[in-house]
């Protein structure tokens, strides 16, 4: 999967204080994470087999979350969006790529919470690094409760926790 797109916004400007669209303006520092520091937790495994580590994103707006289905069968139900990074790809800036592609949502509608440390999902053999992802735009008008409904043609849907 080429990943390919930008990370600023479209105006090249700052977005907030928690951002990580890799903005070099003042306020915006570096946690480490991007510049590929390795958490240990065993993606060199990945690394070894040619495909970067394996790395997530969990959109979230208010007390909403995206989860994404397989259209073609490769997963039966939702799962939180992660794919492989491309080698040498790693930390914030390639979750938020990989979340962005497989959403199908433009990444400057995304920023990464930077102050939110990345949370590991243990599966054994494949440690998946899971980045806290807002999404820019409030919902579209209208009730919640509307857009709570699953749309099975659909690659993503929002849903509310408590």
């Amino acid at each position: 999967m080429s990943h390919g797109h930008d990370h600023k916004d479209a105006a090249g400007s700052s977005c907030g204080s928690d951002c990580d669209h890799g903005h070099k303006d003042a306020g915006h520092g570096n946690d480490g994470a991007e510049n590929g520091h390795n958490h240990g937790h065993g993606h060199e495994e990945n690394e070894s087999a040619g495909q970067g580590p394996l790395m997530g994103g969990l959109i979230l707006r208010g007390n909403r979350c995206v989860l994404i289905r397989s259209l073609t069968g490769e997963w039966e139900g939702m799962r939180i969006p992660w794919a492989a990074a491309e080698p040498g790809e790693k930390g914030p800036k390639a979750a938020l790529q990989i979340a962005s592609d497989l959403c199908e949502i433009e990444a400057s509608e995304l920023h990464v919470l930077r102050n939110v440390r990345p949370v590991t999902i243990a599966v054994p053999g494949m440690p998946i690094d899971v980045y806290a992802i807002y999404a820019v735009n409030p919902p579209p008008p209208g009730p919640l409760e509307a857009a709570d409904e699953e749309d099975p043609e659909d690659i993503y849907d929002w849903y509310t926790f408590p």
